[in-house]
């Protein structure tokens, strides 16, 4: 497909600090998302994309060119960048600029990520594991198909690419149980994010507005529990 006619870009950050770990990126926003997470803080660009202002690819690509000297990495995150059939042709068009490729997605699309990969399209990936896969609609605000997200936490484990999982801990919404559950899951080879829920910007299910985070004592208290149940690195929120 030309390039021209790729439309899925809704924000652009330039520079980042916390969007990769490894050093300094530039983040791309793709819109929309096939799931509803009530907790989400990019709902805006989830729920109706079509009221943002298209990133022209070829500005995209005017601006990576231009920072290439300080900034060597590209975050492609959503909404969900894999739902998307257009996403293979923009990578390969930021992989000729000679940039590394973090991909943030949901694992709701494992032949997409599993491609990727295998073409070399992908440098690292970061899954959010919305809960135990038990019941997991309720976490997605939407029914999903577990097995897909099964598939894509078995890939990723396997080596299929570097990577992360991640899960933010909403009150109200998970238990703590929850946590040490989708820990034990994944195994001691996976390395596992706690994120911190934040309650700004959560449109698609504006009660959650009124839920405050767990409070900094109780997160840290979750976080070394997890270091108990698993030998893996883990991190604070991004």
């Amino acid at each position: 497909m030309p390039l021209d006619d790729i439309e899925i870009f809704k924000g652009f950050i330039e520079t980042s600090f916390i969007d990769w770990r490894a050093g300094l990126s530039s983040v791309l926003f793709t819109g929309g998302c096939n799931f509803r997470c009530p907790f989400c803080h990019n709902g805006p660009i989830v729920e109706d994309p079509d009221m943002w202002s298209t990133i022209p690819m070829d500005y995209v690509i005017k601006k990576l060119t231009e920072q290439k000297k300080w900034v060597e990495r590209v975050v492609i995150c959503g909404g969900e960048p894999t739902i998307h059939p257009e996403l293979p042709d923009v990578l390969r068009a930021l992989k000729g600029l000679g940039v590394m490729i973090k991909l943030d997605t949901n694992g709701s699309n494992p032949a997409m990520i599993c491609s990727l990969a295998k073409e070399g399209l992908i440098d690292y990936v970061a899954m959010d594991v919305k809960g135990p896969l038990e019941g997991y609609s309720r976490w997605c605000g939407t029914e999903v198909d577990t097995e897909k997200v099964a598939d894509s936490i078995s890939f990723l484990l396997k080596g299929g690419a570097p990577c992360e999982f991640r899960m933010t801990v909403v009150p109200r919404l998970h238990a703590e149980e929850d946590v040490y559950e989708v820990v034990r899951y994944l195994g001691p080879a996976a390395a596992f994010t706690v994120q911190d829920f934040r309650p700004e910007a959560t449109v698609l299910d504006p009660d959650f507005a009124d839920i405050a985070p767990f409070p900094a004592d109780v997160m840290e208290s979750i976080r070394k529990n997890v270091r108990r149940i698993s030998a893996s690195p883990i991190e604070t929120e991004r």
